[in-house]
């Protein structure tokens, strides 16, 4: 069985677009990090997702850590949920990689600031794992 969600009201999350793709200004790191480790894993469970964010954060999050955020997502539209499982959508795709790039984009410019180079370089170790 499918699960449905409510989206939220047009006028409560602000959007625009880059190059066709549509970026949401209101996006919450906990949501990237769902939407990020569905890119990376496939369908996942709630607690799938929450172990592939944790590597990256370098400490555990508990089985239901990114439960909120994954709610938050497929209300939106980005994430379908069927029976436990976790699956991201194309629009979920599509805004995950704008804002990806985007992210990457603003950490990469600017290497003289030391600590623009230190989240440039943790970025870079990001993507080798």
């Amino acid at each position: 069985m499918t699960r449905k969600f409510q989206k939220r009201p047009r006028g409560e999350v602000l959007q625009f677009e880059v190059g066709g793709h549509r970026l949401w200004t209101h996006m919450s790191l906990s949501e990237f990090f769902a939407l990020m480790a569905l890119c990376r894993r496939g369908p996942s469970t709630s607690s799938e997702v929450a172990r592939e964010a944790s590597t990256w954060l370098d400490t555990p999050l508990p089985p239901d850590g990114l439960e909120r955020a994954l709610h938050a997502v497929a209300g939106l539209g980005w994430v379908r949920l069927d029976e436990g499982i976790y699956t991201i959508s194309s629009d979920g795709t599509r805004i995950i990689r704008s804002c990806h790039i985007a992210y990457t984009r603003m950490l990469g410019s600017g290497v003289i600031h030391l600590d623009v180079a230190a989240a440039r370089s943790c970025a870079a170790e990001f993507e080798r794992s």
